[in-house]
C-alpha cells in the first residue's frame, strides 16, 4: 500500500479529485481496520507554494477521513516541490488544527537535509502520528536516488537516528517505531535473514537510546 500523494495545495478542481480518491481509500480502510493514512508533502507541478491553502485543504482531507475513523499523518518528503522539512509540515499541521491531523516524522527525509532534529521536540507527542526509522551511507548524490536505494537499518550508516529517536521520545510520543528502508540489496535477498537483520538493529538502537 502506498501513502497518499499530491493532495495539498493544489487548484479546487484537482483537490475534488484528490477528495474522491480518499474517499475510496478510506472506505477500504475501514473495511481492513487501518487508521492512519500517510500523505506526503506534494512534488506535483500543480502544487501552489501557499501554506494556507495546504492548511485548510489538509484539514478539509483530515475531516473527511474523521468519517470514516482514520488519521492522517502528514509527512516533508525530502525533495516536495514546496515543503520538503519537518519543521514546515508541522507549522502547515499546527495552522490547520484539526484533531485527525498530525505528522509523520522520518529519520531519512530529517537527516539527508541535515535539519536539526532537536526541534521535534516542540511539537506535541499527541500530534506525532507515525515515526519511520531509516539509517543511510553518507552520500552526495540527489536525495532521491539516495533514498530510494542506499538506505539501510538503524546503526548500519551515518545519520545520527539513535539522538533523533532521542528527540522524538521526549515529545511524549508512544506510538511504533516503523523501519522504512528502500535497498536494492534487501530487495534481491531473503525476507527471513533480512528480517533478523532489522530486528537486530532496533535492538542496538533501543541499548543506544538507553
Amino acid at each position: 500500500y502506498q501513502p497518499m500523494r499530491d493532495i495539498e495545495a493544489v487548484p479546487r478542481d484537482e483537490f475534488v479529485r484528490n477528495l474522491r480518491r480518499a474517499r475510496h481509500k478510506f472506505e477500504l480502510m475501514r473495511r481492513l481496520g487501518a487508521d492512519t493514512v500517510l500523505v506526503c508533502s506534494s512534488v506535483s507541478p500543480l502544487a501552489i507554494d501557499d501554506d494556507a491553502l495546504a492548511a485548510e485543504q489538509l484539514s478539509e482531507l483530515a475531516g473527511l477521513a474523521q468519517e470514516f475513523g482514520v488519521r492522517v499523518a502528514y509527512e516533508a518528503l525530502a525533495w516536495g516541490r514546496h515543503v520538503s522539512t519537518y519543521d514546515h509540515a508541522w507549522r502547515i499541521v499546527e495552522t490547520a488544527g484539526h484533531p485527525a491531523l498530525g505528522t509523520c516524522l522520518d529519520s531519512f527525509h530529517i537527516l539527508s537535509r541535515g535539519s536539526d532534529p532537536k526541534g521535534i521536540e516542540d511539537i506535541p507527542g499527541e500530534k506525532i502520528f507515525f515515526l519511520q526509522l531509516a539509517d543511510a551511507p553518507l552520500l552526495a548524490m540527489d536525495v532521491l536516488q539516495w533514498s530510494r536505494h542506499y538506505r539501510c537499518f538503524p546503526g548500519q550508516g551515518g545519520f545520527d537516528v539513535a539522538g533523533l529517536v532521542r528527540h522524538v521520545l521526549r515529545t511524549g510520543y508512544t506510538g511504533p517505531l516503523s523501519l522504512e528502508v528502500f535497498n536494492d540489496v534487501l530487495r534481491q535477498a531473503e525476507a527471513g535473514p533480512t528480517a533478523v537483520d532489522a530486528h537486530r538493529s532496533l535492538l542496538v538502537l533501543q541499548e543506544t537510546v538507553g
